[in-house]
């Protein structure tokens, strides 16, 4: 007995057929880079790397106060971020083998040096203001201590706490780092000649700082 295949039904395998082929035809490889087409990215990198560090260069000669306009927390964490692009951009350069990116990696690194060791104790002392009119209110006096504002120095009766100022302390640490202070001191009366202190190892003012950070 013959089986009657209806219209439908038909349809139906043609467009499975069809897909069959489709599938068994297609090139599922991935496209490989022709050798025009990898000189051609090679060279568009290399641009850019060097029209990066010639750009940084130009800005940071033309606007070298990276302070001028932070008021806010947000404001000091902008600039240590773009001191981080300053670092990975050294550091792509330095390891570059073009000698012209080399070289402009170079200059560019002497000029954010300089421009570090002038900004971070602005910085520092621009987080000191921000944090002794914040903490005015809850009555803990804040000082910052030392030429380029290293120390800074807390006092309230709050600290009269150990626990309260390993709190305070761990709370404050990846900011105090990273705008390279050197040292907290926590005292509980003004008049107090013994304090607690943390030493920080922080970064100098003049290393590049590590864009993994």
């Amino acid at each position: 007995m013959k089986k009657i295949i209806s219209k439908k039904s038909a349809v139906i395998l043609l467009v499975l057929f069809c897909l069959f082929l489709i599938k068994c035809t297609k090139n599922d490889s991935p496209k490989k880079d022709t050798p025009v087409e990898k000189i051609t990215k090679t060279e568009e990198k290399k641009n850019d790397l060097k029209t990066r560090l010639e750009r940084e260069i130009e800005g940071i000669e033309k606007d070298s106060d990276l302070t001028k306009s932070v008021s806010s927390v947000d404001g000091i964490v902008i600039v240590l971020a773009l001191y981080k692009v300053y670092a990975s951009n050294i550091k792509e350069g330095k390891e570059s083998q073009n000698i012209e990116e080399q070289k402009l990696a170079k200059t560019l690194e002497k000029k954010v040096i300089s421009s570090q060791i002038k900004t971070f104790p602005k910085l520092r002392l621009i987080y000191y203001k921000l944090m002794k009119e914040k903490l005015w209110v809850n009555d803990i006096e804040v000082k910052i201590i030392g030429s380029t504002n290293r120390t800074l120095q807390f006092t309230a009766g709050y600290f009269a706490s150990n626990k309260n100022i390993q709190e305070t302390q761990s709370t404050l640490h990846e900011m105090l780092l990273n705008l390279r202070f050197k040292q907290t001191q926590y005292k509980w009366y003004s008049g107090d000649d013994e304090f607690t202190y943390y030493d920080i190892e922080s970064l100098k003012d003049s290393e590049i700082i590590n864009e993994t950070l």
